[in-house]
């Protein structure tokens, strides 16, 4: 039998997407749930005072990391010196990230003007470590392409971590200890299992090709650390100017706008990553590939996004509850910027296994400074605000990737015009036709659940309008035939987008 690593290219990628879509599945069906537990037993405030937390230990965990994970991963030629390096830098560096977590905490209290949120710094912080071992165990099992026990590593994780600990904590009346107890829980979780599948060398070392390892985990680290900020910076000007109960309605409207698409983008980065590092020297075919990945969360990414941000308040209502009614202006708002964001996501990737972090450092920080800028501009109109400074540095971002990409890929200007133009019309059509579902379900008082079953077959509708816009205006092109001759089925899928398939 032949290992994961000597099969095609379009079967690896198969194998990982389907491994990952399960995973992608149960935890977004237990993340719902349990999303919508903990919002009937912890208030707003206490979500904002997690968020705030959260904003300062992501902050630090790029700089404990060293992106050690990543580096293993893209590395072409690994041997266990490697690991037990990479071991010892994790070691070396979360100790003294963690140490002085502790010490300056206190600065924390002062920047959100609120003590509250120094002891769970503190305790969160020694997370750092949990996460950094866990990451190169983690980053073995993608390497190596075993995308199934990555699936049960991250599914177990958040089932038993959140589900088992975290709903059991608040249930016993812990309130914002019963997060901290969740977030160790997965941690750890993640930790025993990705071991339990690699059993790799556990001794730490600082032998082996630490300068190899250093170089592209530092730079690697250094541009996550730029997109954390992109990603945070809101909620730490929202912490400090309006308070951890706007927070906390600004924290739970994100989640809500992203975790749909974010599963999908997180499944299609790590399904990408390991492959495209191993073709990094053909453009054509990694610009192929390129197109193929951003047409997928593209469409559908625009279709999922579009209709949240039509259906905001229902949705709310239905999983949130009625005391978050003013996350809904929120939600419709932050969901225009999802596909952006997650295009962006699939450009990066894309720089990541063709090592270009150059460019990728100069869109980050030109992405950083533009919504640092528009954020401090408008959050005197309060949450609201924030949302639209995101969607308009999120759509700039991502303008600047495609014409960078499209150039060194050499990717063909039509075909880039027609993945986008099927990403525009999927979203606006999305949009349009649950927009006037909403209004049929509401003057004939279709009850809530009902309406929002409607809306969501609406949705899948225009998402499989869209598969098939998108099939008859790139036949023929680089991204169709190179899916045609490597991904299994692709032939079988066309043809039933299009009604034509062969019957027995």
């Amino acid at each position: 039998m032949r290992s994961a690593m000597t099969l095609p290219v379009g079967f690896r990628a198969i194998s990982g997407f389907k491994w990952a879509g399960l995973s992608m599945a149960a935890n977004l069906m237990f993340q719902l749930g349990l999303t919508a537990a903990m919002a009937r037993m912890l208030d707003p405030a206490t979500f904002g005072l997690m968020a705030m937390a959260m904003v300062v230990l992501r902050f630090f965990s790029y700089f404990s990391q060293m992106g050690m994970g990543a580096a293993l991963v893209q590395k072409e030629r690994l041997d266990p010196q490697d690991i037990r390096c990479a071991l010892g830098l994790t070691w070396l560096v979360c100790l003294a990230v963690i140490l002085l977590i502790v010490a300056t905490a206190p600065l924390v209290g002062w920047f959100f003007h609120n003590d509250q949120v120094v002891p769970l710094v503190r305790v969160l912080s020694l997370n750092l470590l949990l996460l950094g071992l866990g990451a190169v165990s983690m980053a073995l099992l993608r390497r190596a392409l075993r995308f199934r026990e990555v699936a049960l590593v991250e599914t177990a994780s958040y089932v038993l971590g959140y589900g088992l600990v975290g709903v059991g904590a608040a249930l016993a009346g812990a309130g914002i200890w019963s997060l901290v107890a969740a977030t160790f829980g997965q941690s750890l979780i993640v930790l025993i299992g990705a071991y339990a599948f690699t059993r790799h060398p556990l001794r730490p070392s600082l032998r082996g090709d630490r300068a190899r390892l250093l170089d592209y985990g530092t730079r690697h680290s250094l541009i996550s650390f730029l997109e954390f900020l992109s990603a945070n910076l809101d909620s730490a000007i929202i912490g400090r100017f309006l308070g951890e109960g706007a927070l906390g309605l600004y924290n739970r409207a994100l989640l809500l706008t992203n975790l749909p698409i974010e599963r999908m983008a997180g499944i299609i980065s790590r399904v990408l990553f390991p492959i495209l590092s191993s073709v990094q020297q053909d453009r054509r075919k990694v610009g192929n590939v390129y197109l193929l990945g951003i047409s997928l969360i593209g469409l559908v990414g625009g279709a999922v996004s579009a209709g949240i941000s039509a259906a905001a308040s229902d949705i709310v209502r239905i999983l949130l509850g009625p005391r978050w009614g003013d996350s809904v202006p929120v939600v419709e708002i932050l969901a225009l910027s999802v596909p952006f964001m997650f295009m962006s996501n699939i450009a990066g990737v894309v720089c990541d296994a063709s090592a270009l972090l150059r460019f990728k450092l100069k869109v980050q920080s030109l992405g950083l400074g533009v919504i640092a800028g528009l954020m401090l501009l408008l959050y005197p109109l309060g949450v609201t605000g924030i949302a639209w400074a995101i969607v308009v540095g999120e759509a700039l971002r991502f303008a600047v990737y495609v014409l960078f990409l499209s150039r060194h890929l050499r990717c063909e200007p039509a075909d880039v015009a027609k993945a986008l133009g099927s990403v525009l019309a999927v979203s606006a059509a999305a949009y349009a036709g649950i927009h006037t579902t909403i209004g049929f379900t509401a003057e004939h008082a279709v009850p809530l659940l009902a309406a929002l079953a409607i809306e969501v077959a609406i949705g899948l509708i225009v998402l499989l309008a869209g598969a098939y816009l998108w099939t008859r205006l790139m036949a023929g092109s680089g991204p169709e035939t190179l899916a045609r001759n490597h991904i299994p089925g692709w032939r079988r899928l066309s043809a039933a987008l299009a009604g034509n398939e062969k019957r027995p």
